[in-house]
């Protein structure tokens, strides 16, 4: 049996991540009804956020919902 190992390059990592975080903060405010720049700034000021960016954690793999989840666990 073969298996595939896909390779990303830092740029395409941070484009998901980017992909993602934008997901994210747009349910977030509709939700919070907050505006997107107040959303962006708190979550550019959390540990979600540098994890997001720190490719190692794997974070920018996963979907808006788990990393709203990270975000939110964060701010409580």
């Amino acid at each position: 049996m073969t298996s595939v190992t896909e390779v990303f390059d830092d740029q395409q990592k941070e484009l998901c991540a980017i992909i993602v975080m934008r997901a994210m903060l747009e349910d977030y405010c509709a939700e919070k009804a907050v505006s997107f720049e107040e959303a962006f700034l708190e979550f550019a000021a959390s540990k979600a956020y540098f994890m997001l960016f720190d490719f190692t954690t794997g974070l920018w793999r996963e979907g808006p919902d788990y990393l709203r989840d990270t975000f939110v666990a964060d701010i409580r």
